[in-house]
């Protein structure tokens, strides 16, 4: 049956002009930011795009540590001005900020606060953004908690990229104890780092606010024969900087095509699909942490599996993040091969989307993403000014909504013993 389901999918999606429409209206919301009208507006119409499907579709509120900044200034001692985007959820300031030496710790390794232990306590830690997606990366909140453990007085991260403007992107912080956290640029951090044997001194003001908020996720269950349900995911929010256009107007997109061609082929299936576009998730997970975390336990464990699109677009090859699940790895790469297509994977366990959310609570999950180890690609405009709907080549949503639409019929459709041994670790 797999096949036939497959090949039915694979010829509503050629037949699909919707997908790239989707996506254009995505990025024409803007950066689609958690708290703000484009998000809401991204909520509305995603809501509405399954409720064309099947009217069941619902939007579910969810509670996050919401923040709001009224003031982001980050200065040398001159006064000259630099580049600077307060980190989403930034400790504040004192109202008139912070004067403090800098101390650059280059990319902002263990091995680099080590090094640096007896001069980071009272300074500002400068550290390197790095490529998202890779063997090697590690992620700019370790390096703030690391920052905060050595007793620093705020953090500072800047993009390794000429003349590619700030980052954007969260500490973590969460509305708990934090230190203030802002980004700059290539060019900015360049006047900062150290010259002979005095360290640059800055001036650092941010006034956030903390407050109790809500999102929504947008949920559509479309049954199959048995009450186990395949969680297909991406998530609807960004960034102010640009469109959040490859991260992640090009998974909601896919996530929506994919929906629309299987919605009429599941009658017949061993498995239902739910799909779940999340909100907040730019916040450290927090939306589908909540949602998964308050699910009742017997509705997480009818979840066989999810799959996750997050960043599927702005190169042609494609990962899967399988999560430490060995048997996912392999059920990923035989779908692949079967159906003729090419994809990675890569094992360890990444905190960096929603999929993670799902396997903490033991569901196997996948992240598919595009241009992991690849990091002259177009991915490495994401989280910048630069994620724009313009790095998105043709075809490449296409490839992806094509080899999730393979594991998707795989996973509807396979057998009771080989779905409950992707469990197994």
């Amino acid at each position: 049956m797999t096949d036939t389901l497959l090949s039915a999918a694979l010829a509503a999606l050629a037949a699909d002009a919707e997908m790239q429409r989707d996506f254009a209206a995505l990025c024409d919301f803007g950066g689609r930011r958690a708290g703000t009208p484009g998000e809401a507006a991204a909520i509305n119409f995603a809501r509405a795009r399954l409720a064309a499907i099947d009217a069941a579709a619902t939007v579910e509120q969810v509670a996050y540590a919401g923040w709001r900044c009224s003031v982001a200034e980050l200065a040398i001692a001159d006064g000259m001005q630099l580049a600077c985007n307060p980190l989403l959820g930034s400790a504040s300031t004192a109202p008139a900020g912070l004067s403090a030496e800098v101390v650059d710790l280059g990319r902002g390794a263990p091995q680099d606060f080590a090094r640096h232990a007896r001069e980071i306590a009272g300074r500002c830690v400068l550290v390197r953004h790095e490529y998202p997606f890779s063997a090697v990366h590690i992620h700019r909140r370790r390096k703030y908690g690391w920052a905060m453990e050595h007793g620093a007085a705020a953090f500072i991260i800047a993009n390794p990229l000429p003349d590619a403007g700030p980052l954007a992107g969260s500490s973590g912080r969460g509305g708990g104890v934090g230190i203030p956290a802002v980004a700059t640029d290539f060019e900015s951090a360049a006047r900062l780092a150290l010259k002979g044997s005095g360290l640059a001194r800055v001036h650092l003001r941010v006034a956030g606010e903390d407050y109790a908020a809500q999102t929504g996720v947008v949920l559509l269950d479309l049954p199959g024969l048995s009450n186990e349900r395949i969680a297909l995911s991406a998530h609807l929010d960004g960034h102010d900087l640009a469109e959040s256009a490859l991260d992640n107007a090009t998974g909601v997109a896919v996530v929506l095509a994919v929906a629309r061609a299987f919605a009429p082929l599941l009658a017949k299936c061993r498995r239902g699909l739910r799909v779940c576009l999340f909100s907040a998730e730019e916040w450290a997970l927090a939306g589908s942490r909540e949602y998964l975390d308050r699910l009742p336990a017997s509705a997480r464990a009818a979840i066989a599996l999810n799959i996750n699109l997050d960043t599927v677009g702005g190169d042609a090859h494609l990962t899967a993040l399988t999560s430490e699940f060995p048997r996912l790895e392999t059920f990923v790469r035989e779908t692949a091969a079967a159906a003729g297509m090419a994809v990675a994977t890569y094992a360890p366990l990444m905190g960096n989307s929603d999929h993670y959310n799902f396997a903490r609570h033991g569901i196997p999950a996948l992240r598919l993403v595009a241009g992991f180890d690849r990091p002259d690609c177009n991915i490495k405009h994401i989280l910048t000014r630069g994620d724009t709907r313009d790095k998105l080549a043709p075809g490449e949503m296409e490839n992806a909504a094509r080899l999730t639409a393979a594991l998707l019929a795989h996973a509807l459709t396979a057998g009771e013993d080989d779905m409950a041994g992707l469990k197994q670790k």
